[in-house]
C-alpha cells in the first residue's frame, strides 16, 4: 500500500467544525472549519465541473494576502490540481515567462492585480479566468461558490500527488519551479510540530510574507492547518500593525515566522521596547545576515527566545532549528537537523568533510522537493540527495552554521572568500546601515570584494574607515578592495538582499 495523505480540511471540519481555522485582517473575516470545508468543496466541484479541469492541471494566481489563497489552495489539492501562485513583484514579461513554463489552464486573481493578470493571460493564451473582490457583491469568485451547484467531499491522496509549483525568487538566475507534494507538506509538517509547538491546540499563527512565497504557505502556515490550528494573515507586510498584533491579547498570536529583514523592522519601532508578547509561543526567522545578534538580542531583553533556522524552498521550507540556546544564537547557529531529514556537508567531489569545515549542504527526506518542474532531476540531485548550493560547517554535536550561498563564494588569489563572512563585520561598522558584498573582476587577483554601504542618515563612510574597522576582525585577503555607496540595498519580496540587481548594476565597474 503506497503512503497517502488524508484531506485536512475535511478532516478538521468533522472534528471541529465551529473553530476558527482563517482570518483575514484586512477584510476583518474568519472562517471555522466547517465554513472552510464547505467553500472548499464548491470551489473543487468547479474547478472540474465549471472549468473542466483535468488531474495535474494547473492553475496560476495573482492577489495580495488573502484567505481565499487558502481555499483556493485546499480546493486544488482536493480536485487533484496545481496550484502555480505567481510572485506580483515580477514585471509582467518575468510573468509571462513562469506562465509559458508551467502551461496553467485557468488563471485567478484579485481587483489588484486583473490588469496584471489578464495581460499575462492574454500573452500567454488563457481563457478561463476568475477574479475575486473586497466587495463580495462585486467578487465573481465568491458568486461562483454560494451558486456551485454540487460539492466535491475530501478523501485521501497519493503523498506523490504534486500540488503546488513553487517559483524561487531568481535573484540569482532564471526562476525554477520548486514542485510541492501531498507527502512533502505532510511530513514538513510532522518535523515542524517537533520544533515549534505546532500541533498544539490554540495555535493562532500570524503569517505576515506574501503567500505566493513558501516562507508563507509552508513554513508555518500549512503546518499550522495539517494540525487544526488557525491561520491569520495580513494583507501585506507592515511593521507597526505586526506588532500590534502580537501585542493584542483579544487577537491571540500563539506563533510567527518570517525573514530576518522583517524582524529587524519590527524591533527597531520605538513601541517595541515595552512590548509583551501575551499569547505567543513561537516566533521563528528564516535567513541570517548582520543584523542577526542585535534583533536575537533585543527580543531576549524582552523575555523571548527567537527561534533560528535554516532551510529553502525546495527543503519543506524548514531543514534546521535553533530551539534554545542563547550564545549558540549570538554565534548565529542555525540549529541541529529536522527529525525527517537527513543532511551531508561535502565537498566538491561529494566526499563528506570533517566537522568544523566548510562544505556544501545536501538534504534528502520526504519534505523535500521531489524536483523542479519541466527540469532534469539529475541536474540538482546525486541519487536522492538534493544539493542546495548552501555552504555551511557543523559543530562537534551537528550544530549547523550557514556560511554562505556556494554560488556567492569567490576566488581571490585562490583563496575562497564567504561574502556573509565579510558582511557580518563590516555591518558592525559605526554609520554603517546596511551592507552587501559582490565580487568584481581584478586583473591581478581574478576576483575581488565590493562593498556596497547603505549608510545611515547623515553618516559618512568611506573604503579606508572600512578597512580600519575589518583590521583585525579579518584576513587582509578578504577584506574588500572597493565601494560604493547606495541610497537603499535593493531586495527581493521577502526582502532578501537582491544580489542579482547588485551584480548587474556593480560587477562590471569598480567604483572607489
Amino acid at each position: 500500500m503506497k503512503p497517502w495523505v488524508h484531506d485536512w480540511v475535511a478532516y478538521h471540519a468533522s472534528c471541529r467544525p465551529n473553530a476558527p481555522a482563517l482570518t483575514d485582517i484586512a477584510r476583518g473575516v474568519t472562517e471555522t472549519w466547517g465554513e472552510l470545508q464547505d467553500r472548499v468543496g464548491r470551489l473543487a466541484f468547479l474547478l472540474r465541473e465549471h472549468f473542466g479541469l483535468k488531474p495535474q492541471d494547473r492553475v496560476a494566481m495573482i492577489a495580495e494576502n488573502d484567505i481565499r489563497i487558502f481555499e483556493l489552495q485546499f480546493a486544488c489539492m482536493r480536485a487533484g490540481l496545481i496550484l502555480v501562485p505567481m510572485s506580483w513583484r515580477l514585471a509582467v514579461g518575468e510573468m509571462v515567462t513562469l506562465a509559458k513554463d508551467a502551461a496553467p489552464k485557468l488563471m485567478i486573481y484579485d481587483t489588484a492585480w486583473r490588469e496584471t493578470g489578464d495581460a499575462v493571460a492574454d500573452t500567454v493564451g488563457i481563457g478561463p479566468r476568475l477574479l475575486w473582490s473586497d466587495a463580495i457583491a462585486e467578487s465573481p469568485y465568491d458568486a461562483l461558490i454560494a451558486g456551485a451547484s454540487g460539492t466535491m467531499p475530501g478523501g485521501s491522496h497519493d503523498e506523490d500527488t504534486i500540488t503546488h509549483i513553487l517559483y524561487t525568487s531568481g535573484t540569482t538566475g532564471l526562476p525554477k519551479g520548486a514542485l510541492c507534494s501531498q507527502g512533502t507538506l505532510k511530513h514538513h509538517a510532522l518535523n515542524a510540530a517537533q520544533t515549534s509547538r505546532l500541533s498544539e491546540r490554540g495555535v493562532n499563527h500570524l503569517n505576515i510574507v506574501p503567500l505566493f512565497h513558501a516562507g508563507a504557505l509552508n513554513t508555518y502556515s500549512n503546518p499550522a492547518l495539517y494540525w487544526g490550528g488557525q491561520v491569520t494573515t495580513t494583507r501585506r507586510f507592515d511593521p507597526a500593525e505586526t506588532l500590534r498584533l502580537l501585542t493584542d491579547p483579544k487577537v491571540g498570536i500563539t506563533h510567527m515566522c518570517g525573514v530576518l529583514q522583517m524582524y529587524e523592522l519590527v524591533t527597531a519601532l520605538p513601541e517595541f521596547a515595552n512590548a509583551t508578547f501575551p499569547a505567543l509561543r513561537t516566533a521563528l526567522f528564516g535567513g541570517w545576515g548582520p543584523k542577526t545578534v542585535w534583533v536575537h538580542q533585543t527580543w531576549q531583553d524582552r523575555g523571548f527566545f527567537l527561534q533560528l533556522s535554516y532551510g529553502s524552498t525546495e527543503q519543506g521550507p524548514l531543514v534546521t532549528v535553533l530551539e534554545q540556546g542563547r550564545e549558540l544564537a549570538l554565534k548565529n547557529c542555525s540549529g541541529t537537523v529536522m527529525s525527517g531529514t537527513e543532511l551531508r556537508l561535502v565537498d566538491a567531489d561529494g566526499n563528506d568533510v570533517p566537522d568544523g569545515e566548510v562544505g556544501e549542504i545536501w538534504t534528502r527526506g520526504p519534505a523535500i522537493t521531489p524536483g523542479y518542474w519541466n527540469r532534469p532531476r539529475e541536474d540538482y540531485f546525486s541519487g536522492d540527495w538534493f544539493r542546495t548550493g548552501d555552504c555551511a560547517r557543523k559543530d562537534e554535536a551537528g550544530r549547523l552554521y550557514i556560511v554562505d550561498r556556494l554560488r556567492e563564494v569567490y576566488r581571490s588569489g585562490g583563496e575562497n572568500i564567504y561574502p556573509a563572512e565579510v558582511e557580518l563585520v563590516l555591518a558592525g561598522m559605526p554609520g554603517v546601515k546596511e551592507v552587501a558584498v559582490i565580487a568584481v573582476p581584478d586583473d591581478r587577483w581574478g576576483e575581488v570584494g565590493m562593498a556596497i554601504i547603505e549608510p545611515e542618515a547623515g553618516a559618512t563612510v568611506t573604503l579606508e574607515m572600512l578597512l580600519a574597522h575589518a583590521d583585525g576582525k579579518l584576513a587582509r585577503f578578504k577584506q574588500p578592495k572597493h565601494m560604493a555607496i547606495i541610497d537603499e540595498i535593493p531586495r527581493s519580496a521577502t526582502l532578501k538582499i537582491d544580489r542579482g540587481a547588485l551584480k548587474k548594476a556593480y560587477n562590471a565597474a569598480p567604483a572607489v
